[in-house]
């Protein structure tokens, strides 16, 4: 059996799938950012969360965010060879590998991740072949839920959005300027708690600032995404997942647009396709053939 896992900075999807695909058991877990988690606290939620409610794990498979770097990735295989201990040492790979092997298959093309982080890679149909850094919500990651978020956040709080927006906010998030600031400057996973507020950028954004910021960081996000790929690939296509992606699909399609950049696929989530892409290539199998 093949344990799969696909990890953002907010939640973690698993499957338990046999090599036909079909899936056995399917949990979830709070996002493993091995730059946000010490070994022993993803230990520790895994031992909560998924240990126990599967079986007969033959290999894990594991894409996450912040696993692009390989001491991170690592340091993350290293738990889970310790808890789902097999002949095939764990493979741990960044989430930007996950997306592309779940949009683009075995196809060449842009894939592009937009959800509490950003990133994107050009694929080759095997490989990433080329990358722009991936710097966080401090110095990148445009369009993300955190970086739309926090220029939310900021414009609120500068009263750029008026009273009512801003009374509105305070009472649904209880919340108030200090304990907001608090969470930012002295809280851990500021990241998470930024991109909790989504929901209410996507409910205000006929807002003009509101909309403004969307705009802007979607622009952004094409800037330093996508267009330093069509240098030289004029042609491949364009295909995104991630939760921004999806539920902002209208203004991401009209900034593209701009861009003279048609989307060809936006999916909510990349699981469904990482299960075909390992189903269908046996990659994972093969040790019990």
């Amino acid at each position: 059996m093949l344990l799969l896992a696909d990890s953002g900075s907010t939640k973690t999807d698993w499957r338990l799938v046999d090599k036909s695909g079909e899936c056995l058991v399917s949990l979830k877990s709070k996002g493993l950012n091995p730059y946000f988690l010490t070994p022993d606290e993803i230990k520790k939620e895994l031992g909560n969360k998924v240990l126990g409610k599967i079986s007969d794990v033959n290999r894990v498979v594991f894409y996450g965010a912040g696993c692009g770097h390989p001491a991170k990735a690592a340091e993350l295989a290293a738990v889970l060879d310790d808890l789902f201990p097999s002949q095939v040492p764990a493979e741990v790979n960044g989430d930007i590998l996950g997306a592309a092997r779940s949009l683009l298959q075995e196809e060449s093309g842009i894939a592009c991740i937009l959800g509490t982080g950003a990133n994107s890679c050009l694929y080759d149909g095997k490989n990433i072949i080329g990358s722009v850094p991936s710097l966080g919500f401090i110095l990148g990651d445009y369009g993300s839920g955190t970086v739309l978020c926090r220029d939310l956040i900021r414009e609120l709080l500068q009263g750029n959005l008026g009273a009512d927006l801003r009374d509105e906010f305070f009472e649904k998030y209880e919340l108030d300027q200090r304990m907001i600031l608090d969470k930012i400057y002295n809280q851990p996973r500021v990241n998470r708690f930024l991109a909790s507020f989504t929901p209410f950028l996507l409910k205000h954004a006929a807002n003009p600032v509101i909309h403004s910021i969307i705009n802007q960081n979607f622009r952004q996000f094409f800037e330093y995404y996508i267009l330093p790929f069509r240098k030289e690939e004029k042609s491949i296509p364009l295909k995104f997942t991630g939760s921004i992606a999806y539920h902002f699909a209208v203004y991401l399609k009209a900034v593209a647009e701009e861009y003279g950049e048609p989307i060809e696929a936006i999916e909510q989530h990349p699981m469904n396709g990482l299960v075909n892409y390992h189903s269908h290539t046996f990659a994972d199998f093969k040790t019990n053939q």
